[in-house]
């Protein structure tokens, strides 16, 4: 009878040891490759959009946009690369991008991250290296904008600016700058998604659906405001990529701007990173009371319309310190 119940015991053991090892999303390791960019950004952009609408719709005013500072196809000394944040498009943060590529006479390139955009479907079977590669495609046409690359990451993206920060399509950037960039979210047990049959028990806490609440018809209109669990659990695979390489060395400027209030990304996991991140200058500045209820998205005329023009200003003179 002893030797019975040890014998099934050992077998559920084997059995949840397979669940969870099934269930455990694989380490993230950034391998995006520079892509190939033809003659014509613009028309090759254009023309991948509609491939992708062709599957899923896309929403008016996300797509992957390239604005020019003057001529169409000069290059100018600077170029900004805005990268938007998780369930967002580059509506999050609009005109702050705009703003700043215009303070600095510099051309612009706005990313749309796979899985964003769209009415339907959104982040539907998307990874992670997904994100890792529109980083590389966004940085590789800064590079071709201009001669050196300002990068605007907000939230999630603003982990990827950092995640990028040392691969070779970021040669030609000098500065990155981050608003409530996404070290570790607010919320403790998303830490769990990336742990053995973390996505398992997600599932069977919460269901496959993450749903949430906009604060206003705007950001319904340009954000996703329900995605499968899958995708929060790619979210992390990039949080752990980033926390991996904790300590850090910069080649490039950094600032860092953030809310203490902030009720999306934990504020204090990113002042504990800034210490451990090393920089030729860097800069880390408390924004309260920028509009957005959430004290996350700290400018852009949805959510912080009032604080766009304080947030430029201090890109631009951050910017300009040498």
């Amino acid at each position: 009878m002893a030797q019975r119940k040890l014998l099934v015991v050992a077998l559920a053991t084997a059995v949840l040891g397979g669940v969870a090892w099934l269930n455990t999303p694989p380490a993230l390791v950034s391998a995006a490759v520079r892509p190939q960019l033809p003659d014509n950004i613009e028309a090759w952009l254009a023309d991948s959009e509609r491939q992708v609408a062709a599957q899923y719709p896309l929403i008016p005013e996300t797509e992957k946009r390239v604005t020019w500072h003057g001529e169409a196809g000069a290059r100018t000394p600077y170029a900004v690369v805005n990268l938007h944040g998780f369930s967002a498009t580059r509506q999050e943060t609009a005109p702050l991008a705009e703003r700043v590529a215009a303070a600095l006479g510099a051309n612009l390139f706005e990313t749309r991250l796979t899985g964003h955009g769209h009415a339907e479907q959104p982040m539907h079977e998307v990874r992670a290296e997904d994100w890792l590669a529109d980083t590389a495609e966004a940085l590789a046409i800064g590079a071709r904008l201009g001669d050196r690359i300002v990068v605007i990451g907000t939230s999630t993206g603003g982990t990827l600016a950092l995640a990028m920060s040392n691969h070779d399509t970021a040669d030609a950037v000098s500065d990155i700058i981050v608003i409530s960039p996404n070290l570790q979210p607010s919320d403790g047990n998303a830490a769990w998604l990336t742990r053995p049959a973390g996505p398992l028990i997600a599932r069977l806490i919460a269901g496959d659906t993450r749903s949430w609440e906009a604060h206003n018809e705007q950001q319904a209109r340009y954000w996703s405001t329900s995605y499968p669990i899958e995708a929060a659990v790619e979210v992390m695979r990039l949080v752990d990529l980033l926390d991996s390489r904790l300590p850090m060395q910069l080649q490039q400027k950094l600032l860092v701007l953030l809310s203490p209030n902030d009720e999306v990304v934990s504020p204090e996991a990113t002042k504990q990173a800034f210490e451990r991140i090393s920089a030729p200058h860097k800069a880390l500045i408390e924004v309260e009371d920028a509009g957005d209820p959430s004290n996350h998205v700290l400018a852009g005329d949805i959510l912080s319309p009032g604080s766009t023009e304080d947030i430029t200003a201090l890109i631009v003179e951050f910017m300009r310190r040498r």
